[in-house]
């Protein structure tokens, strides 16, 4: 038995026939009078809870689950008993009002509306629970919440990384304007000495010897110098294969290990 006839006039009796047509629907219904007897509980019901009809209608929906007892449920509840305006529990912020779970005993997430229904006592109203099963939306909800949340924490690394890049491009240019001024220096001084020598010789005012050996000096210096611009080379070559190895993701490195002047 899915409602409650037994005593019940002709009118109640048509309304009774007329919920069974309820049992086709696949949402869960559940109509409760004004004292919160269960009149009417449907095949989804059944099923979703595993509480045959004939265990639950005539008792008092809140002996089964007594959460509905709660002030912010039994309150809205009565206002819906009262003949007030339908009103709609929220699955987010309420999972269930009547709990239910999956085979794999996950909770099922459920949206519940609960309607007034005229009796035809004047003054006189039941309520009616109708419970939609929204499980897959809410999972779907959050999937889609922890994408959003994983897109928004790659692109807040991904900016860090940004800036560390830069910041590490411009310690590269710094250094690398360091120490291409350190390398002028020995240069300008080589070519000095190497005009030196050349004014020297026109004026035949030295020897042989300190001809060449002041050329040695010259030519030591311009060595080291080419040493030292190649092992910069090396260092901008490196970093620019890091660069390209991290795929933009550029972290940044000790420059100033890779060359001591």
């Amino acid at each position: 038995m899915r409602s409650l006839e037994e005593g019940e006039s002709t009118s109640e009796n048509r309304s009774a026939r007329a919920w069974e047509g309820m049992d086709l629907l696949p949402v869960g219904i559940c109509i409760v009078d004004d004292s919160l007897t269960v009149r009417y509980w449907n095949a989804c019901l059944e099923e979703w809870t595993g509480t045959p009809a004939a265990e639950i209608v005539g008792q008092k929906v809140t002996e089964h689950f007594p959460g509905l007892k709660k002030a912010g449920f039994i309150d809205r509840i009565e206002q819906v008993l009262q003949g007030g305006a339908p009103t709609v529990f929220s699955s987010q912020i309420h999972t269930c009002l009547i709990p239910s779970h999956f085979p794999d005993g996950t909770i099922r997430v459920q949206r519940t509306t609960l309607i007034p229904l005229e009796t035809g006592d004047k003054g006189r109203f039941d309520a009616m629970f109708v419970c939609e099963d929204v499980s897959a939306l809410t999972q779907q909800v959050k999937s889609y919440r922890a994408m959003r949340n994983q897109t928004l924490h790659e692109l807040e690394e991904r900016r860090k990384v940004e800036l560390e890049l830069r910041a590490a491009n411009e310690d590269l240019r710094a250094y690398f304007a360091e120490h291409t001024s350190r390398l002028t220096e020995p240069l300008s001084g080589a070519a000095a000495d190497l005009e030196a020598i050349l004014q020297e010789m026109e004026a035949e005012e030295r020897d042989s010897d300190a001809v060449r050996e002041k050329l040695r000096d010259a030519i030591g210096t311009i060595r080291t110098t080419e040493k030292r611009l190649t092992e910069l080379i090396e260092v901008a070559r490196k970093e620019q294969q890091d660069v390209g190895q991290e795929q933009g993701y550029f972290m940044p490195q000790t420059i100033q290990g890779s060359y001591r002047p």
